[in-house]
């Protein structure tokens, strides 16, 4: 008889996950019955579920999406308290999911979403009520499933969607061991554990919680999380137990245990005027829970496999735990349509593409539910506050860091699984931040490869650490002394004898180190005419890249990041030597800014605040001073001053910054992010095309009037250069050369991450080719903020090759 009936699937359990995977097979056209212990498909026991985008997604797919979107209120504004309900920080972040995937953060009965999943349903006499499994026989044609009641039904697969106290997943572990002696590791048994236990209800409206607010309590020891939506209150008191238990000895509680944890927190405060008790005396239901903790090493055996809670449980306070069900779900789902339809309509599948199909599905999985579990169960524990670095992240990382715990979940999201044999919902494709099944968590590009391929970086600076250290430093340092000691007699535009200030600024801080560097630059202000063009170009330039710097420290994907801190590479760039340190810069930054950190929008986004001010600010404390140290018709005097006032510009400029943030530049960013992520564009293109137009003008000008050939200017001669002024010279070309140089290779680099995202086609010779033209044309400055603009276009306006866009966007 089994051999004469199509492939059926046994769904033990009718909650979530198994309605889900009930719809997926019902839409898949494969064969299911779904046995559920209780008599009713969803009984009201104080239970709520979260909807999160990957979730959302499959549920939009089956149909499901739109209704329970009636149902409820999307989340909007988090606040974060501390134990007396005074806030601690706000947060929108839950808008900014919203706005990335297109598909807002739902909370609503639970009741409710297995009731409308049911009546989705074409065939509900698949759906078999108070058919409560006692005991599973297996065999390699067939799976039988026993219920209490006497009901016997034989398929060919049998999924536990039943829980975390799952009766499918300890049949499967005893006929395992019966058949199969080193099939699961004995400690497998022993992996479920809880820390923490969970008191969670539902309450009318209550005063003081608006509709669509979550609140968070941190609280040593113990969390609420209260919830608004329409007409009622969705609440959770999280308190860490007196131990940690393991699987069989994790409590559990009656009713009465339930009451008496509630009755214990009624003076809680959630908000200065809400407390706990408020909220209680309105509940309507609620239960007392262990929050269990388990990632199971295998999922499946024979002709069994478990979904959801069973294998994967979590803690609820990132709500994650349902909508991962609902994607393993829909993986199972895939990998029986494949299966199915590959065997044909005339024959079943055989029980090894069975059960390779079965290992598939958790290879599918593993991943990325164990780490959302980590996520999930570390939120809980920060929530309650339960170490020292727990605390600090809760009230000084997270709201420095901004939307960092918002930036890994949608990580753990855009890779979500779909329903591949089902359309893609079109409101899927609309988002900021779009579903990629290669991007995300677990598709991370590893930050070592990315450190040994970016390796020529330290290489360039090694060359530079010999050549301006080790050959032309030493004489440079004799020189300086003889200048400071001596003075310096001007030969380059007014005439006259410059003596060096000791002291200009009164703080010998400051003073000790700019004194040197100024009397080193004498040489080509004043003496030297080939050092004193080929300065006039390059530091032109080095304000360009400057600038730039400036603007990937203000890139929302860049905060935390080694290129968050310009003015520690700027200012020591000064004493260093930027041909030593600008490799290094390109080299940490190469490896902290992978293509996968711009997979949304709003992360390419700059912080107008800091954006805005980038060109008058870098005009007033780099150009100016540089341009007036340089020019010949002031006296030496006047230029050697300018050059004190330029030295430490880093340190100028980032006063400044702060100082119109402050005071005149509004801080638009957190709106930005969300209502418009392409906001800094113009500033961007103005600000950089502006200092492009400076450097071209300057190479032009320096082509033109400088009395020797551009060899000469840029070409070092290192016989020549290891004694006297000509020693500057070398140390400046090298400079440049080690510099500008590390910056265009970067930007090879950054164009090969683009190449490889699918978001460029330029072969690498027309990318070699314009580069090539436009430094002779333009100078290598302009070439390099010209190419760097570019980039900037195509991360705002292309996507990724595997992202899931209309491919009119791609």
């Amino acid at each position: 008889m089994a051999d004469n009936r199509p492939f059926r699937v046994i769904i033990g359990g009718g909650g979530i996950a198994g309605l889900a995977l009930a719809n997926a097979l019902e839409r898949a056209n494969v064969e299911y019955i779904l046995l559920e212990a209780r008599d009713t498909i969803s009984p009201q026991v104080g239970a709520s579920i979260g909807i999160f985008p990957n979730g959302g997604r499959i549920i939009d797919q089956l149909g499901c999406f739109d209704q329970i979107e009636r149902e409820t209120s999307p989340l909007g504004l988090s606040y974060n308290r501390y134990q007396d309900g005074t806030l601690a920080y706000q947060r929108d972040g839950i808008l900014l999911i919203q706005k990335r995937f297109n598909y807002p953060i739902m909370f609503l009965e639970r009741e409710t979403v297995l009731k409308i999943m049911y009546e989705n349903l074409a065939d509900k006499s698949k759906i078999k009520l108070g058919k409560r499994i006692s005991q599973v026989d297996h065999n390699a044609k067939e799976v039988i499933v026993l219920c209490e009641d006497g009901t016997a039904v034989s398929g060919d697969l049998l999924v536990g969607c039943d829980g975390v106290h799952s009766k499918v997943r300890h049949e499967l572990w005893r006929l395992a061991q019966a058949e199969e002696l080193d099939a699961f590791d004995s400690k497998d048994q022993e992996l479920m554990m809880a820390e923490y236990k969970c008191l969670y209800g539902i309450s009318r409206r209550t005063d003081g919680i608006k509709e669509s607010e979550v609140h968070v309590n941190f609280v040593k020891g113990h969390s609420t999380m209260i919830i608004g939506s329409k007409g009622k209150v969705f609440w959770f008191i999280f308190e860490r137990l007196d131990k940690t238990y393991r699987t069989p000895d994790i409590p559990r509680y009656t009713k009465e245990d339930a009451t008496d944890f509630g009755l214990k927190f009624v003076n809680q405060a959630i908000t200065p005027r809400t407390t706990f008790g408020d909220i209680w005396n309105n509940a309507t239901s609620y239960s007392l829970v262990p929050t269990e903790e388990a990632q199971l090493k295998r999922w499946t055996w024979g002709r069994m496999a478990c979904v959801g809670d069973s294998v994967h449980k979590m803690t609820p306070n990132l709500g994650a735990g349902g909508n991962a069900a609902i994607e393993s779900a829909a993986a199972l789902a895939n990998e029986m349509k494949t299966m199915v339809d590959n065997a044909g309509s005339k024959s079943k599948p055989s029980f090894e593409d069975l059960k390779r199909h079965l290992k598939n599905y958790q290879q599918i999985r593993d991943h990325r539910s164990a780490g959302t579990s980590i996520m999930a169960n570390g939120l809980t524990r920060i929530q309650a506050l339960q170490t020292l670095k727990d605390k600090l992240f809760a009230f000084w990382l997270i709201p420095a860091l901004g939307d960092i715990l918002i930036d890994g979940n949608c990580s753990m999201m855009m890779n979500a699984v779909k329903l591949d044999y089902l359309p893609v919902p079109e409101r899927s494709y609309k988002g900021t931040m779009p579903f990629n099944p290669s991007q995300g968590m677990g598709k991370e590009e590893s930050k070592l490869l990315r450190a040994l391929k970016a390796l020529p970086f330290l290489a360039i600076t090694a060359t530079a650490i010999y050549f301006m250290w080790g050959l032309a430093l030493p004489p440079m340092i004799e020189q300086i002394g003889a200048t400071m000691k001596s003075g310096i007699d001007s030969q380059i535009g007014q005439p006259g004898h410059l003596k060096t200030y000791q002291k200009f600024y009164g703080i010998d801080f400051i003073d000790s180190r700019v004194r040197g560097l100024a009397a080193c630059f004498t040489t080509f202000q004043l003496v030297d005419v080939v050092s004193s063009w080929q300065s006039f170009t390059f530091l032109t330039d080095v304000g360009l890249l400057y600038a730039i710097m400036l603007m990937e420290s203000a890139r929302r994907a860049n905060i935390a990041t080694f290129a968050w801190f310009p003015l520690f590479w700027a200012y020591n760039m000064q004493f260093m030597g930027a041909g030593v340190l600008m490799p290094v810069y390109c080299f940490l930054h190469y490896i902290q800014a992978p293509i996968e950190n711009f997979r949304a929008r709003d992360m390419r986004l700059t912080d107008m605040a800091y954006t805005s001010s980038i060109l008058p600010v870098v005009l007033a404390a780099y150009y100016v001073p540089n341009f007036a140290m340089m020019v010949s018709f002031l006296d030496p005097q006047t230029r050697h001053t300018w050059n004190w006032i330029w030295q430490p510009f880093a340190v100028w400029a980032s006063i400044m910054q702060l100082v119109l943030k402050k005071t005149i530049i509004p801080n638009t960013v957190k709106n930005d992010r969300i209502e418009n992520p392409y906001r800094d564009l113009p500033t961007i293109r103005f600000t950089i095309g502006s200092l492009c137009a400076v450097s071209a003008a300057t190479w032009w000008y320096t082509l033109y009037s400088a009395p020797v050939s551009w060899s000469m200017l840029f070409i070092p001669n290192i016989a020549a250069g290891q004694s006297g002024h000509d020693s500057v010279r070398l140390f400046m070309q090298f400079d440049q050369i080690c510099s500008m140089g590390a910056s265009f290779l970067w930007l090879l680099y950054l164009y090969g991450d683009l190449r490889k995202a699918g978001m460029i086609y330029d072969s690498w010779i027309s990318i070699l080719a314009k580069g090539t033209v436009t430094v002779f044309a333009l100078g290598p400055g302009t070439t390099l903020g010209l190419g760097w603009l570019y980039r900037e276009k195509i991360l705002a306006t292309r996507w990724h090759k595997d992202a899931l866009v209309p491919r009119k966007s791609r």
